[in-house]
């Protein structure tokens, strides 16, 4: 697959830009006295108050609350935010080098389309995207489309119509210009039945191979 076959790149966040440690923030909410925590969290989208703040349903406060009351202990919102921002890793400083050579270099367009709530996307802005001195997470993309925002998520098909509305109104390009990068098989096939090139990614080591790869093949 040559880099020169797609005009845009829209990655995922979890897995595929981040690490995902779902075993450890299922343990702290643990500690904290929630046992439905694993019930309701997932490495591609969630459930209950997890799931309503991933659709921009509810604020931060009332998912707290919501989650204060399943509790057995006294606990805080700086508790439980902290517990679930505990399922984010680490983003590599070389795929952030290759997203940024990716926009930069190549001149390609680089978006974003994460189903993600509003602590975590706070974490990445904040940390893994200032990484490199100098730069923040508008370096990295021309568009963030996130699902607490756009209220749908992956792999609903009207998120992907409004996305690959977005960037043809934006940009100019349309499905046969995109190319995906996923961790989930049903939002990859989503997005290949509105004509995206997709590519089912396992972890950000796969990313930055793949995107290796394609920009060895430049020539």
């Amino acid at each position: 697959m040559n880099i020169s076959d797609h005009k845009v790149f829209v990655f995922d966040l979890g897995m595929v830009l981040v690490s995902l440690y779902r075993k450890e923030c299922v343990e702290n909410f643990r500690l904290l006295g929630i046992e439905d925590a694993a019930a309701m969290i997932g490495n591609c989208s969630q459930d209950g108050p997890f799931g309503a703040l991933e659709y921009g349903l509810i604020s931060v406060e009332k998912f707290c609350d919501e989650l204060a009351v399943l509790s057995s202990k006294r606990i805080s919102g700086k508790d439980i935010v902290d517990a679930w921002n505990s399922m984010i890793g680490e983003t590599p400083v070389d795929l952030l080098n290759m997203i940024y050579r990716l926009r930069h270099e190549f001149g390609k367009t680089v978006c974003m389309l994460s189903n993600v709530n509003q602590p975590h996307i706070d974490k990445v802005m904040q940390n893994h995207f200032r990484q490199v001195a100098g730069r923040d997470i508008h370096d990295y993309f021309d568009a963030l489309y996130l699902s607490h925002e756009l209220h749908l998520k992956k792999p609903e098909p009207k998120i992907f119509e409004t996305v690959g509305q977005s960037i043809h109104e934006k940009f100019g390009f349309s499905g046969k210009d995109i190319i995906f990068f996923d961790d989930s098989r049903d939002n990859v096939n989503m997005a290949i039945q509105y004509g995206w090139d997709s590519v089912v990614i396992a972890n950000t080591d796969e990313t930055m191979e793949m995107l290796r790869k394609m920009m060895d093949s430049k020539c």
